[in-house]
């Protein structure tokens, strides 16, 4: 199963060990062992985020391990992550990447849907750094996304260890423990990761989404909808969070309200499908038989073009 993640994420997680940071390739194209003019072409073009000409520039050196690996690192930042991968495996054949380099070899892996070698990168440097939460978290999320709900469970469990304050490890192990039939266990997880996401700069739409989104199934609608809130004061734009919002206040009978919410749903993403059913459900209960029918026929167009 692919896993497919935004690349802003994955430059975010790669950044975690500041690795492909603006100032830290800044760093390496300064430090690069190329004559000085050449070395000034790149940091200029780099700062401008000309990366074409940045890789242009590095593509006609002679192929050494640290080009190889810094055009990697560029490439992954300009989100071509197959031009990564090629940079990256070619730097590893002459030379063992370093480790940040190779978590970020691993990244693009994830991206390009090549769980296999990066959950071979990702144990490589596991076992190197096993103090590391970092790398058995991804290794976690291998796990969930190939189905293997009870690896991911026991290592994202390690991860809480290591990490107590993680909240990307409780919602991820919320994620897991559900997807094994235990709602209960998944809801404390859910709980503690909106908690210690709160504390968070930047707190994510994700846990109290995912926390709101089990309490809706668990017709706990009260507490669904205040999680489903504040999912959506941190990521105004979060597609599900709007649809499971919609859900709730439609099932209290605000239908005004689950109108506005699915439309917001459908608006923020346009491939979402069910959103458009059930706003048509909404509309035939008010006999709003045109508005009705017009959902109902695109969501049917929709669903006709999904694979």
């Amino acid at each position: 199963m692919r896993m497919m993640l935004p690349v802003a994420l994955l430059i975010f997680a790669a950044a975690a060990l500041g690795a492909q940071t603006t100032d830290n390739l800044l760093d390496r194209l300064r430090g690069a062992q190329l004559p000085a003019e050449q070395r000034e072409d790149l940091v200029r073009a780099f700062t401008a985020k000309d990366y074409d000409r940045v890789e242009a520039i590095l593509g006609r050196q002679a192929p050494s391990p640290e080009l190889r690996a810094l055009t990697g690192a560029i490439e992954f930042v300009h989100g071509r992550m197959a031009q990564a991968v090629e940079a990256f495996r070619l730097s590893d054949a002459q030379a063992p990447l370093d480790e940040r380099d190779r978590f970020t070899f691993a990244m693009a892996l994830i991206e390009l849907g090549g769980a296999k070698d990066a959950r071979a990168q990702l144990t490589t440097l596991h076992d190197a750094h096993p103090g590391r939460p970092l790398y058995l978290y991804w290794l976690a999320r291998i796990d969930y996304e190939e189905r293997l709900y009870q690896e991911a469970v026991e290592k994202l469990r390690a991860v809480i260890k290591l990490d107590p304050e993680s909240s990307r490890a409780y919602d991820n192990l919320g994620l897991a423990l559900d997807m094994l039939g235990q709602p209960d266990d998944a809801l404390q997880a859910f709980a503690k990761a909106v908690e210690l996401n709160r504390k968070l700069p930047q707190p994510s739409g994700w846990p109290p989404h995912n926390l709101g989104a089990l309490l809706l199934r668990m017709q706990k609608l009260d507490q669904a909808e205040t999680a489903l809130r504040e999912s959506l004061r941190y990521d105004p734009q979060l597609t599900m969070a709007h649809y499971h919002l919609a859900r709730v206040l439609d099932a209290n009978g605000h239908d005004e309200e689950a109108i506005a919410e699915y439309k917001a749903a459908v608006s923020h993403e346009p491939v979402v499908t069910e959103a458009l059913y059930s706003l048509g459900l909404v509309y035939r209960r008010h006999d709003r038989t045109a508005d009705a029918d017009a959902a109902f026929a695109e969501y049917k167009r929709r669903k006709a073009q999904s694979p």
